[in-house]
Parts: C-alpha cells; structure tokens; sequence
C-alpha cells in the first residue's frame, strides 16, 4: 500500500501554487500583503499549520509578483522624509 503522506504533500503543494496564482492574477502586487495579513492573523490566532500553509503561499506569491521578499518586509520613510523627497 502506497505511503498516503507523500500524496497528502502533493496536493497540499498543489492547492498553495493555486491559491497563490489566483491570487496573483486577481489582486496583482496585493497578492503578496494580503498572504503577509493572513499568515500575521493565522500566527496570532496560533493555528500553525495553516500559518505554515500561508506562508508557502506568500512566497510563491512573492516570485510569482517580481516581489523580493525585502521589497515587502522594508518600513516606509517618515511622512517629514517623504515631504522632502516629494520637494526634490
């Protein structure tokens, strides 16, 4: 009798290349902030495995996008630093 784990991965690779697709084509470069969302609200509410399933799916959302992770991850400057920069 086959090992049911390996094909339980399968799908479960499967279904985060689906989520992560769709997602992709129907929100663009949010894609990648609403899987970040999802795994934040999955980790606070300590559900693991689905945390470890968003996860997978924002980063195929992220090199589906062009997206660096630390694209993503990097804080925006002061609003007084974007005046000055708008000001240039």
């Amino acid at each position: 009798m086959p090992h049911l784990d390996r094909y339980m991965d399968m799908k479960t690779d499967l279904d985060i290349l689906l989520v992560a697709t769709r997602l992709v084509e129907e929100l663009g470069d949010d894609a990648v902030r609403l899987a970040k969302v999802k795994l934040v609200e999955l980790i606070a509410a300590n559900n693991l495995r689905a945390a470890a399933f968003w996860r997978d799916v924002l980063r195929v959302c992220e090199e589906q996008a062009g997206i660096k992770p630390a694209d993503v991850l990097q804080p925006r400057p002061p609003a007084s630093d974007q005046a000055k920069l708008a000001a240039h």
